[in-house]
């Protein structure tokens, strides 16, 4: 099936140039305070890892969760392999979240109640 071409007319493509050219004159160059989260990575020392396992397109993806334990709301989630059974892929994730976890144990947790919003 072949796709229909798709046109614009003249103001539009104008107006589309315009934002283009104004753009070099919006940005910004970025803060130091921007990359506060990668400079100070002290606090994954003392998270909560977390495995979660997904299935898309009969793959199961493995992403592991860093939750900080004193602010839960601060938190990094990374894809890390994935596997072609689900029981693969449970057994890899368990694996992996031990030895990313500080605290092989498992005594560091965040409940799901910490992240309570307010629908208003």
């Amino acid at each position: 099936m072949k796709k229909k071409a798709v046109y614009i007319d003249k103001v539009c493509y104008e107006h589309l140039l315009k934002g283009m050219n104004q753009q070099q004159f919006d940005d910004l160059y970025g803060e130091y305070t921007d990359l506060d989260v990668f400079n100070n990575d002290a606090w994954l020392l003392d998270s909560a890892v977390i495995d979660h396992i997904v299935e898309r397109r009969g793959n199961w993806h493995i992403y592991l969760v860093f939750a900080y334990s004193k602010y839960p709301m601060r938190l990094i989630k990374r894809k890390i392999t994935s596997c072609f059974t689900k029981q693969k892929a449970e057994l890899s994730a368990n694996h992996m979240r031990r030895l990313a976890a500080k605290d092989q144990r498992g005594t560091i947790v965040v409940n799901a109640s910490d992240f309570y919003h307010c629908s208003n």
